[in-house]
């Protein structure tokens, strides 16, 4: 009988009276009547200080604790009878998805961080356990049954799945993938259902933007502050379930492509995250929030950008990049090599990506800020290197030109950043760079170990405080619960490697000294160094020759004059001087526009020219002898004679 699946499988149990029956596997006489405990968030630092607080909400998720650790112990049919059958339990499990802490929102007690992550480890098994059909070599379902069970008893949906690929890979990300790809290879329905959350997430898109300007244009008080602090979270929560489904499920591009939901993803980050940015400067320039909390405000921001620039270069990676490099997976723009051979037609995965990259141009935020973090002239490196297309220059260069020009992000951001300076180790953008997080990964590889800190102290010299305050900032967009001197502290222990110490923060796998160390940390100034001038000699005109007063004890004075000396001489000599006329006498006269003149004196003056008498006999100002003989003529012919206007004193026929 064991070798049957769980949906045709019969048990024999005791019922009343003693009698003894089968019952099938997947029934409701398993189901077990227990009261489950809801799952509630931690409390927040200011509801810790209420007395009782803390100890209540750690009794709570001990409940809660033992809840999930009696579902596991079940055997197989009970297992899937009580998730079945009790609608309650269902409930629980689907508020304890949604109300979990992000990675971005843990507590900050040790206490509470330590209790949540043993019930997200609980949470975790239970899913792993209705991800899959077959359990053990005796306890399995069939692949169809399965399907239709999980799918039509919404024991798994796609908003499930959003929450299972933001919370599990903390867990194990390697066991995400296959949970999440398992279900969606069993279920084909899902990626069906995908193409509506493309639809979903665009009517959110549009839902932040109508509230943004609302905001804008309200009154400015406390109610707009927290309107604002709600839009706030629900981008970045819908960049952070976004995020997380492309990294867990990178085929889900392909459901979303055909929707155009990439462009509408840029479209998104250049309208919300630029007025979210100037929204929060206008508030503080209005002291309605301190800058402590636009510090906070701003790291949530920025790691929203973070996440949608990386969402974004999933949909670049599965629809070009990936196909290009065959089999090699995920692509880094850096570090691809030519002798991979593409299995796809390079001509249509260049159109495209050029197309992809045409579409958005017009959001010049968003691809300032995924240029600086992702370049892309080493994508049309690639493209280059595999050969067999030519990419159009002229589109090329559309693309790349697009990148050198002045946006209003860059404004924006950068005023907000300048502000804010070094106040809670914030270090943001500096001219439209974006100081993205590295990738890590949750393989353990990379933890770092305490031996590893040989010689990190000796490092800090090497490395200028512009480069640690980087490195600090980079580690808070991951845990921007951290302050930064205790970051800066693990930075000097694992020799300034930032991929380690986010490890070695996440497994807790930290040195005893650190451990120990408040988490909240300011980084101390460091007094400036004295650093010696350099021995500058002074030079002059006068080195080393008979007037240089600093290698010579006597000067020769009667040498030495004071003010201008007087090369011309008197007024007169100046005047009487005709040298350089003499000089240019023979050039003006080659050029014959210069006549000597003869000076006569005395009896030598005479009149010796002859008088022009060329117009003596030109009658100016009187009649001409033959005017009237021309003016009779002008009558004969019916001419009529002139009269003078009376304007002028006429009026009276000429005789």
């Amino acid at each position: 009988m064991s070798s049957l699946p769980l949906e045709k499988r019969k048990i024999a149990t005791d019922v009343q009276n003693g009698i003894n029956k089968e019952v099938p596997a997947i029934h409701e006489i398993w189901k077990e009547s227990r009261d489950w405990s809801r799952y509630t968030p931690p409390p927040s630092q200011q509801e810790c200080q209420i007395q009782g607080a803390m100890d209540a909400w750690l009794d709570s998720a001990g409940r809660v604790g033992e809840d999930l650790t009696f579902l596991l112990r079940l055997p197989a049919h009970k297992f899937w009878s009580q998730i079945i059958f009790d609608q309650r339990l269902q409930i629980i499990l689907e508020v304890m998805l949604q109300n979990y802490p992000r990675a971005y929102d843990q507590p900050d007690n040790k206490h509470l961080l330590d209790a949540n992550l043993r019930i997200l480890h609980k949470l975790f098994l239970v899913y792993l356990r209705l991800s899959t059909y077959k359990e053990s070599q005796t306890d399995f379902f069939s692949p169809e049954y399965y399907a239709e069970l999980i799918y039509e008893k919404y024991i798994i949906d796609i908003p499930k799945l959003l929450d299972i690929c933001s919370l599990f890979p903390d867990c194990n990300k390697e066991i995400t993938k296959k949970m999440v790809a398992n279900v969606f290879k069993v279920q084909p329905k899902y990626s069906d259902d995908l193409f509506s959350v493309g639809e979903t997430l665009t009517k959110g898109f549009d839902t932040v933007t109508e509230q943004l300007q609302v905001v804008r244009m309200s009154q400015e008080d406390d109610s707009a502050v927290q309107e604002l602090v709600d839009i706030l979270g629900f981008v970045l929560d819908i960049a952070s379930s976004l995020d997380s489904l492309l990294d867990v499920y990178p085929p889900a591009v392909h459901a979303l492509h055909p929707t155009g939901f990439e462009t509408k993803l840029a479209s998104f980050y250049h309208t919300s995250m630029v007025e979210l940015s100037e929204l929060m400067d206008k508030f503080l320039d209005n002291e309605l929030i301190s800058l402590e909390e636009t510090v906070q405000y701003t790291k949530l921001l920025q790691l929203a950008r973070h996440r949608t620039i990386a969402s974004f270069r999933q949909f670049v990676n599965v629809l070009c990049l990936d196909p290009l490099m065959g089999e090699s997976g995920p692509n880094n723009s850096s570090n691809h090599q030519a002798q991979h051979q593409p299995n796809c037609d390079i001509v249509s995965v260049l159109e495209d990506f050029l197309g992809i990259f045409t579409n958005i141009l017009q959001e010049a935020s968003f691809l300032m800020d995924y240029n600086t973090k992702f370049p892309i002239v080493n994508d049309f490196e690639i493209f280059e290197q595999m050969g067999g297309c030519s990419i159009d220059p002229t589109r090329k260069h559309y693309i790349l030109n697009a990148l050198c020009c002045d946006t209003k992000q860059e404004s924006a951001f950068n005023a907000l950043s300048e502000r804010l300076g070094d106040v809670g180790g914030y270090s943001d953008l500096q001219g439209g760079a974006m100081a993205l997080p590295p990738s890590t990964s949750s393989s353990g590889q990379g933890s770092a170990q305490p031996g590893s800190s040989k010689g990190g102290s000796n490092q800090t010299n090497s490395f200028t405080d512009i480069e640690i305050q980087s490195m600090i900032s980079n580690v808070q967009d991951l845990l921007p619960h951290l302050g930064p001197g205790y970051v800066e502290a693990c930075l000097q222990h694992y020799q300034f490697k930032v991929e380690e110490v986010v490890n070695a923060i996440l497994e807790g796998n930290l040195a005893p000294h650190l451990a120990k160390l408040d988490q909240s940390m300011e980084r101390q100034p460091k007094p400036p160094e004295e650093q010696a001038l350099p021995d500058i000699q002074g030079r002059g005109v006068y080195d080393d020759d008979e007037f240089d007063i600093t290698s010579r004890d006597h000067v020769d004075l009667s040498r030495v004059h004071r003010g201008k000396k007087n090369k011309i001489g008197s007024m007169k000599d100046v005047f009487e001087d005709k040298r350089d006329l003499e000089s240019m006498r023979d050039k003006f006269a080659r050029l014959g526009i210069v006549e000597d003149l003869e000076t006569m004196r005395g009896e030598e003056r005479e009149y010796d020219d002859e008088y022009d008498d060329t117009y003596d006999e030109a009658a100016v100002g009187q009649q001409e002898p033959d005017y009237r003989a021309g003016l009779a003529d002008e009558q004969g012919a019916g001419g009529r004679k002139f009269v003078l206007p009376v304007a002028l004193g006429g009026g009276k026929m000429m005789q």
